[in-house]
Formats: structure tokens, sequence, C-alpha cells
């Protein structure tokens, strides 16, 4: 993937998690899944109270270790794709239209810190530089949800390196 790549991906990934915590419909989506996993075993719901899963597949099926997986409901599937696709089209509408511009706007180094901050984090699934599916971007804004240290962290660092970007030229 080339550095132009993990920036966007970073940005828009990141900026999805952002505006997904203020979504009130997440926390009823995590309140549900911990409740479907409150009838299943203790490690499934001891993994969702720690906020994971580790991660997911396409399919939908989310890995919390290698013994345990949780298929998640199609209907939770459904209502988590129904949120990133309305905030996805919120943010490619502020999106640049000419990629030169994001390429020019990200040439700086100081963009470099960005990726560092992410790739120093491991959070058993896959980093913000990297193409997200929406489960693992729900995966993220439950972890999030749930307390996360490390991951309130990362945000942090990722919060105060963006405030001293220079701001978008795209953006009045």
């Amino acid at each position: 993937m080339t550095r132009g790549e993990k920036l966007e991906n970073l940005i828009m990934n990141h900026s999805m998690i952002l505006m997904s915590m203020f979504e009130e419909a997440f926390s009823t989506l995590a309140d549900k899944m911990t409740e479907t996993l409150a009838k299943g075993t203790t490690a499934m719901a001891k993994a969702l109270a720690e906020g994971l899963p580790r991660g997911s597949d396409a399919s939908g099926t989310v890995y919390i270790d290698e013994k345990v997986k949780y298929e998640i409901p199609p209907e939770v599937r459904t209502q988590i794709g129904y949120l990133f696709s309305g905030i996805r089209e919120e943010i490619a509408s502020q999106w640049p239209k000419n990629a030169s511009v994001f390429t020019q706007y990200v040439s700086a180094p100081a963009f470099d810190e960005g990726i560092k901050i992410v790739e120093k984090h491991d959070f058993g699934r896959p980093k913000l530089t990297e193409k997200l599916s929406d489960g693992t971007l729900a995966s993220y804004v439950f972890l999030l949800q749930s307390g996360d240290k490390e991951l309130e962290s990362m945000f942090k660092e990722l919060a105060d390196w963006q405030a001293n970007l220079p701001k978008p030229p795209w953006r009045p």
C-alpha cells in the first residue's frame, strides 16, 4: 500500500469512527450484541465486554480468538452497513473531487506521524491505515465505547496530530 493510500484510509477511517461515536444507533447495536452474547457462552460475553471482537471477515463472522467465533446476526450487520453508508456519503461529499488535491495536501512530512501513531498499536484487527470493512469499523467503535484505554490513547494522539496539520484546501 502506498503512503497516500494509507493516509487516505487513516483519515477516512478515523473520521468514520469518530462520527459513529455520536450515533446513538451504535450504542443500541452494542447493547443488542451484548444481550445476544449474554445468552451464549461466557467467553463470548467476556470478549464483547472487553471491547472485542478481535477481528472480522467479509462474511460477518467475528473472531474472538482461535477457538471462539461469533456470527453477527444479519439484522445487526444490515444496520451497521446502513449507518456506515450514511457516514461514508457525508464524508465523500466533503472530500476533494480531484485526487491530486488530496495528494498535494498530504505531501508534507508531518502526515507521516499519523501512520506511525497507528502502526505502533495492535488491537487484534486491521489497522486504521487499511481499507476497513463495516464490521471492522464497528469493532473499533464498540472498543472505544467499552472504554479501551489504549485505543482512547491512540485516538487522543491522532487528534493532537490532526490539530497540528494544515487545514485541508477543499474545506472552507
